[in-house]
């Protein structure tokens, strides 16, 4: 799941694709139909002196957040979301899209207007009896600005085309990645959680002494950022009467069970409840005349918290009927919401800061001392022995494929095993992927047959241009975002205290 968000994440031809059909549903369905946001008339981007409003920002958010929605159904989590900083990646993607339209304009890949007038006319959605309907178009809100749009849209797409028609394989390249691309390797990795391995050793007194004095505002920081950490959540003390109803109980099992529970009511006082707890009530706590103890809100069921907000201490619910069965309930006690002040606190935040900043500096010196054997092509079995880490095999896959088995879909690892040899089995450095660093050793690599290349050549062929189309778009943009002038309202967000790799971006 986490390998298709980020498949989406990083490739830019599924931006365009869905800035195009954002473009669309503006121009059909009219820009203000679209989007509810307070604030669209403000600018969340400058590119060039040119405007990303806040209006398109969200319109392409908005459907992009929708799309990841179906995607993962009930696995959908706004923290998921958040980890991989989806507002701003869209907003980068804007930008670089926003960089295309600009150079086809300067190329003078121009839409004239008859071309323009011709994809209206061929738009479905102004079809009727299978011609073109002029006078629902004409009542298309915002008309001109979305016939610039989509203007836009159509220049920016043929100078893609132009310069995706342009990357060619030479012969040479041919001949060399047609047999590289349909070879199988296997590999052998070891997976490193450094964080994971650090020795867990308490701070001294002086050593949580002198981090309070001195990291007063990293402390206060992490109290704003962890709130939830130290406070007590609102609570009640309750006792509980439970009549239960078996799983897939029939009505008439039900109708009893109902019968027993208003019969208990009828005789049920504040002062004899504990006894017919004891007595009557198929609750765990019957025992204890029901007492069930203090328990945070939030945590029973929606009809026996909605019957709680309406008690006061002392008193006694009305009949309750759950999934569990029929409810009487008393409330004990209750208490509201408690924070901890910062005070009291800063001691137990400053040990586990200590803690924290001891493990990091742990991980990164291990980091850095196997990378370096692993740069001077050093064995490392002994350190991954100590740390009782064993090489997996990923069984033969196939390169072409680009998945590799028990890891995923990771290019780095790939082309860093791709460059290993016979020769130079292990690779020269650690590779970084979903929070944990990969150590690779080829076992086995094998070109097939130049009769078994050549049968599979057309097919090999347009993966190859395909792959170097969609590396020389990549590599274009990055190149033209490096040089222009980009003012981004947006900030980043800190990725947190992982070890992360210095030179890599991850």
């Amino acid at each position: 799941m986490l390998e298709a968000i980020r498949q989406k994440k990083e490739n830019l031809f599924y931006t365009l694709i869905l800035v195009a059909i954002i473009g669309v549903m503006i121009f059909v369905y009219g820009a203000g139909n679209m989007s509810k946001t307070d604030g669209v008339g403000s600018t969340v981007a400058w590119v060039n002196g040119e405007a990303i409003s806040q209006r398109e920002f969200q319109q392409v958010l908005q459907y992009r957040l929708m799309q990841y929605q179906q995607m993962l159904g009930a696995q959908y989590d706004e923290k998921l979301i958040s980890a991989f900083r989806i507002p701003e990646s869209t907003l980068e993607e804007l930008i670089k899209y926003r960089l295309l339209a600009q150079q086809a304009k300067k190329r003078g890949f121009i839409v004239s207007d008859e071309e323009l007038a011709d994809k209206i006319r061929s738009l479905p959605y102004f079809q009727k009896e299978g011609k073109f309907d002029s006078e629902q178009y004409l009542k298309l809100p915002n008309r001109g600005l979305e016939e610039n749009r989509m203007r836009q849209e159509m220049e920016t797409g043929r100078w893609q085309t132009y310069l995706l028609d342009r990357v060619r394989l030479t012969p040479e390249q041919l001949k060399t990645d047609l047999g590289a691309s349909q070879a199988k390797m296997e590999l052998a990795y070891a997976k490193i959680d450094f964080m994971g391995l650090a020795p867990h050793t308490e701070p001294t007194s002086k050593e949580i002494e002198d981090f309070s004095k001195k990291s007063t505002l990293e402390i206060k920081s992490y109290y704003d950022t962890h709130l939830k950490e130290f406070t007590e959540p609102a609570a009640v003390e309750l006792r509980k009467i439970r009549v239960g109803i078996p799983f897939q109980a029939s009505d008439a099992v039900k109708a009893s069970a109902k019968k027993k529970a208003e019969e208990i009511q009828k005789e049920m006082t504040p002062a004899n409840f504990e006894t017919l707890a004891k007595t009557k009530s198929d609750d765990e706590y019957a025992k204890k005349g029901g007492l069930a103890g203090w328990i945070s809100r939030g945590t029973l069921e929606k009809p026996l918290e909605e019957a709680l907000d309406k008690l006061k201490v002392g008193e006694i619910s009305p009949l309750i009927e759950t999934t569990f069965g029929y409810f009487l309930l008393k409330l004990e006690n209750k208490r509201d919401v408690k924070v901890k002040a910062l005070d009291s606190v800063t001691t137990q935040i400053a040990q586990k800061l200590v803690k924290e900043q001891s493990k990091t500096h742990w991980a990164q010196t291990q980091r850095k001392e196997l990378e370096q054997r692993l740069t001077e092509g050093k064995s490392v079995d002994q350190e991954l022995k100590k740390w009782k880490i064993e090489l997996k095999k990923t069984g033969t896959f196939n390169v072409a494929d680009g998945n590799i088995p028990n890891i995923g879909q990771v290019d780095s690892i790939l082309d860093g095993a791709i460059e290993l040899t016979k020769s130079q089995p292990q690779a020269k450095k650690l590779f970084y992927y979903q929070d944990h660093f990969y150590l690779i050793k080829l076992v086995s690599f094998e070109i097939p047959k130049p009769a078994e290349i050549e049968k599979n050549r057309e097919a090999t062929e347009k993966k190859l241009i395909s792959s170097m189309q969609k590396a020389f778009m990549e590599s274009w943009q990055d190149n033209l975002r490096k040089t222009a002038s980009v003012e981004n309202e947006l900030t980043s967000k800190s990725k947190g205290s992982q070890v992360l790799p210095e030179t890599e971006e991850n």
